[in-house]
This record gives C-alpha cells, structure tokens and sequence, in this order.
C-alpha cells in the first residue's frame, strides 16, 4: 500500500485545488470579516497571481493560434468561457443576490466594438500583451510594461475626448442569449456553440500538425494532471463569477484606464479641461473621488499587487528579464496607445468586452473577439513579412 501524501505538500503541488480552497476561504470571509473594498482588492489580487503563476496570457494564445496553428490557449479559454458562462447565466437568472442587483456587460452591436477590438488586437501584439497581460508584467517587475502601462493610459484620455464621435457611430441593439432565449435554451445554445468551436480547432490541429496538444494527460479528475493554461481559465472564470456575486458586476478594466489618465493628468498639472467632455461629465464622481473606493479600480490594483505577490515568492515563475533594444521600447508605446484608445471606444477589453462579455451571454463579446483576432492576424503578417 503507497504512503499517504502530505495533505501540506500535496496542496503546493496543485496550486489550482489550492486556489478553489481560497476562493471558499475568501468567500466567507467577504462576508463576515471584511470590508466591500478589501473583498474586491483581494479578489483582484487573485486575478493577478493565476495569470502570473500559471503564465496565462490572451495574446499568447491568439498568437499562437495565428503563428503556429497551436489551439492549445484558446481551447482552454474556449474551457474558461464555457465555465463562466454556466456561472452567469445561473446568477444573472436570479436578478439579484443579497439584495443586490447582478448585471452582466451586454453592448450594442457597434462599428466602435468592431473598430476599437481591431484597434487593440493590434496593440496587443505591438505591446505583446493586452491590458490584463500588461497588469500581470507590472507586477513581475519588467520596465517594458511600465512603457506599455502609461501609453494606455493615455490611449485611454484620447479616446474619452473622442467618446462622443464613437458612441454616434453605426449600431445594432445589444443581444443577449440569455434575455432573448431564457436560462435553459440560452445555456445550450451556448454551450453547443463553444463545444463546437473546440471541436473544430481540435480537428483544424490535428490535421496542420498531426496531433492535438492535449489539455489534460489523464483523468480529469486528477487537477495535477491539468495543463496550467486550463486550471488557469478554471480559477479565473471562478473568480469572475465570484466577483459578479460579490459587486453585482463582472470583471472588467478599461473603464480605469481615463479616470487613472486623467487622475494622473490632473497630479502633473498638464492643462486638459476634462470637465466639458461627454466621457469627463458622466463619471465625474469616479475622476473625482480616490481610487480607493472606486470597485474596479481596487481589482485592476489588486491584479498588480497578486502577480508582484508571486513574482516575490516564486521568482522563477516570472517570465525572464532581458535587455531590449530600444524599438521594442517603441513598439511598446505604440501597442499600448493603441490597446487603451481601442478598449475604450469598443467599451471593454480583452476582459470586459470579451471575457465577462461572452460570459454574460452578449454577441457583442463575438464581435469583439473576431475583431481583435483580425488586428493580431494583421500585424503578425506585417511582422513576418518585413521581420
């Protein structure tokens, strides 16, 4: 008969079973010991630390997808997706919880989600990585995110004064699987999309490359076993859904990426009358009052803070530092202009748009997932072709 393992060692050995126990932890807690501001903070903090620890990134995935044929990342945030979508679409059905109402992201079918979803997947391969992908590098200590972090913050001011132009262009109504379909028929229909779509990337691989990178090695019961890019979107669609049920709205951060802006603009004087703008007028409280009590802002602070956490405790997880030359500087500063001005017009990023989008049940998360893989397609052709 084996020894028995060490309940200890077994649990830092499956870092995903150790996080499904923090997240219960965390979940009690919230309610009994904390603060709505800590409770937010700390659920950021774990956002951070699964995309550090597990090296989780959107931008890897689609690269990969358009560079090699891989599916491996976007299979398992193809998993993620279906995940958070079974824990949406049964919370958003109550309406409320605790008293509090639950709202999902569903936008408008718009030429600014197509336009500001190319405009980023541009960005992110310029940058080579997206918002979150950029959050997650800050807290690993690389200067080159520091370039990209201040370029979206100012991508992000120059699309606020341009909000008026983009919310004026083309659009359909929002779209929602769940309110048009109802809870049951609305689930499947999604369900059946994303299978369909994972069977398809499955098949696309094995015929390019002749296998399927496997995203499990044995029993799927048996999480060490996981690819750390699936126990990843496992633990983030959690925590997404764990963040709707706690604040009544799901993950999300490119709303900040203005008010830090123009937080930042107003500290350094820089004279930019923000008060007549459209975008400066309807979240003059948020600009106006600390980042501290500000809910999305304490889990965009809190991503930084996880992933410095792990960068900290496991520094050979971090990715390794090398010196760039100084155009990877600049294609940094261009990537993240580009990311900030084109999450803000398309009303959400890689994150707000497409994960919680997709995840609530809105087309629009669609649209914006299609339109930012054509940005990354082009720029990764353009790079290949005069690399």
């Amino acid at each position: 008969m084996p020894p028995l393992a060490n309940p200890k060692t077994a649990l830092l050995q499956n870092p995903a079973l150790f996080g499904l126990i923090g997240l219960g932890i965390l979940f009690f807690a919230s309610q009994f010991f904390m603060t709505p501001a800590l409770s937010l903070f700390l659920i950021g903090t774990l956002f951070g630390a699964t995309l550090n620890y597990f090296q989780f990134g959107f931008r890897t995935c689609s690269q990969e997808l358009l560079n090699q044929g891989q599916t491996l990342g976007i299979r398992a945030m193809i998993i993620m997706l279906a995940t958070s979508s079974v824990l949406f679409f049964g919370l958003l059905s109550f309406g409320s919880l605790n008293e509090q109402p639950l709202r999902g992201f569903v936008q408008p079918l718009s030429l600014a989600v197509i336009g500001g979803a190319f405009v980023f997947g541009m960005g992110m391969q310029l940058a080579t990585g997206c918002t979150s992908g950029t959050l997650n590098r800050l807290g690993q200590l690389q200067p080159m995110s520091l370039v990209s972090f201040l370029a979206l913050l100012v991508g992000g001011v120059m699309a606020a004064n341009h909000s008026d132009f983009w919310a004026n262009s083309p659009a359909l109504p929002p779209v929602s699987v769940l309110q048009t379909f109802g809870l049951e028929l609305g689930l499947s229909l999604q369900l059946a999309f994303l299978g369909s779509l994972y069977l398809l990337l499955s098949y696309q691989e094995k015929r390019s490359l002749g296998k399927v990178s496997p995203l499990l090695t044995q029993s799927i019961w048996k999480i060490g076993q996981w690819h750390p890019w699936l126990k990843a979107g496992i633990l983030l669609a959690l925590l997404n859904a764990l963040l709707l049920a706690f604040s009544g709205q799901p993950w999300s951060i490119a709303n900040v990426l203005p008010i830090w802006g123009l937080k930042l603009s107003d500290s350094l004087q820089v004279p930019i009358d923000w008060s007549f703008w459209s975008y400066g007028m309807t979240y003059a409280n948020r600009i106006e009052s600390s980042i501290f009590v500000d809910p999305v802002s304490l889990t965009t602070l809190g991503i930084i803070v996880g992933a410095l956490l792990v960068t900290l405790l496991k520094p050979q997880l971090s990715r390794h530092q090398e010196k760039h030359p100084l155009k990877t500087y600049i294609m940094a500063l261009m990537g993240g202009f580009l990311m900030g001005y084109g999450a803000v017009i398309a009303s959400g990023c890689n994150i707000g748009a497409f994960f919680s989008g997709i995840s609530s049940g809105s087309l629009h998360g669609w649209l914006w997932g299609f339109s930012a893989l054509a940005g990354n397609a082009v720029i990764i052709h353009l790079r290949n072709r005069f690399a």
